[in-house]
């Protein structure tokens, strides 16, 4: 059972470096932009890590992939631990961004979903999932049954696009939110000056000056 739940925790750590790696490799610009618009790094670390962030989650990836393939032991165990360092960070950096009260993308996927607690949170479940395949797989090589693995494969893909879906799940801008307000809660204006409504022009801001269109309710 051990070397199931190890190879499950490495399976799904592996598939989300490698669907990293490939949505950078799709849209080369995306992390650029978004360490750009959260303005936190200076231009010289914003290049550096727009360049080697794709580049270590696709090595990490490809030697994960291998590790479990050979049943690798040491390898896997090495990979496990510097993916959990890079999921560290990343969401250490996340929470750094949203406490300073920046937006923009995530930077992290194809599609532009805003940054957001949940981004930090997958971070963090994907940075602990590493870790605990990294001590698991240190009680020996991941072995498992043909009905193991047919099982562990279905599992691991299962969690992988759940976690990667999550943050865009959980989104909901705050223009739309004030679509869904009780009518209890509705301000009257007066009948003499008419309730302004804003057009698609009219850009919706929060106190910071981000627009609400990379802006997510506080998760509970």
């Amino acid at each position: 059972m051990i070397g199931f739940y190890s190879g499950l925790t490495a399976s799904i750590v592996t598939l989300s470096l490698l669907v990293g790696a490939v949505s950078h490799a799709t849209r080369p610009a995306a992390l650029g932009e978004a360490l750009r618009a959260h303005g936190v790094l200076g231009p010289r670390f914003r290049r550096f890590a727009a360049a080697v962030v794709p580049c270590a989650e696709g090595a990490l990836g490809a030697a994960g992939a291998a590790a479990l393939l050979t049943v690798h032991q040491r390898g896997l165990q090495a990979v496990l631990a510097a993916a959990t360092v890079l999921f560290g960070l990343y969401a250490g950096y996340t929470r750094h961004v949203l406490a300073l009260g920046r937006g923009g993308p995530c930077g992290c996927s194809r599609r532009d979903v805003p940054l957001s607690r949940w981004v930090t949170r997958r971070a963090a479940a994907l940075a602990g999932l590493a870790a605990a395949g990294a001590v698991l797989a240190g009680a020996g090589p991941v072995r498992v049954s043909a009905v193991e693995l047919v099982t562990l494969s279905l599992a691991a893909f299962a969690c992988s696009a759940l976690l990667w879906s999550l943050p865009a799940a959980m989104h909901e801008p705050a223009a739309a939110r004030a679509v869904h307000l009780p009518a209890a809660t509705a301000v009257h204006q007066p009948t003499a000056t008419p309730a302004h409504r804003p057009t698609e022009a009219t850009p919706h801001r929060t106190a910071e000056g981000v627009s609400t269109r990379w802006t997510s309710p506080p998760a509970p």
